[in-house]
């Protein structure tokens, strides 16, 4: 078995590494003409989660097409997820100690994320055509239905208890570890049947 070539694809890298070395100095350093208020020490490793997400559901699939014409095989693709995830980690590890979060809570986060990461590979890799469906799901699920609950809570109305296993930014933020572990099953088993299981009719090449 050979290894993908994993060298080949310095731009996803770079853009994995400088997205999030660069919101952490737009985060701390005084560059904005106004400090976030968001952007305090309990809420770091926080941040810095939900921006891993954002990059993993909304760029990390469009990066695929340009892999697979490598050569790589769908399956291959895992090999990516868990480089982007090992060179993520010495950054999210700092966040955690800045911001108090155990490991549980780190493997937590980061298993979440290689969970949505796999989904986003399998649908760009195996239904390339699905992909604008994909990323009109990823909108109503972490935008639409989190933005009409919060209309819902300002004119009174009680948010649904079951949108924080929904929204994959929600359940990575909970204080519960239930949302994330619920969501990372799910997204992870559909995710590795779309990368594992060959569609009919896709003969190798």
């Amino acid at each position: 078995m050979t290894l993908p070539p994993l060298h080949k694809s310095a731009g996803l890298y770079i853009a994995w590494i400088g997205g999030l070395c660069g919101a952490i100095v737009l985060m701390l350093a005084d560059v904005l003409p106004f400090r976030p208020a968001f952007a305090t020490a309990e809420n770091f490793f926080s941040c810095m989660v939900v921006l891993e997400i954002f990059f993993i559901l909304l760029l990390w699939p469009l990066f695929v097409p340009s892999i697979l014409r490598e050569g790589v095989r769908p399956p291959a693709l895992l090999a990516y997820v868990g480089l982007l995830l090992l060179f993520a980690l010495p950054l999210l590890m700092i966040a955690a100690n800045v911001a108090g979060v155990g490991t549980a809570g780190l493997v937590r986060s980061q298993l979440l994320v290689a969970a949505l990461a796999v989904l986003g590979a399998g649908v760009a890799a195996r239904r390339p055509s699905a992909l604008p469906w994909y990323l009109l799901a990823v909108f109503c699920l972490s935008a639409a239905l989190p933005f009409w609950a919060f209309l819902g809570d300002q004119l009174g109305a009680k948010a649904p208890e079951g949108l924080v296993y929904v929204s994959p930014f929600w359940g990575a933020v909970a204080e519960r570890g239930a949302p994330a572990w619920v969501q990372t099953g799910l997204f992870g088993v559909a995710g590795l049947a779309l990368l594992t299981i060959k569609p009919r009719g896709d003969v190798a090449p």
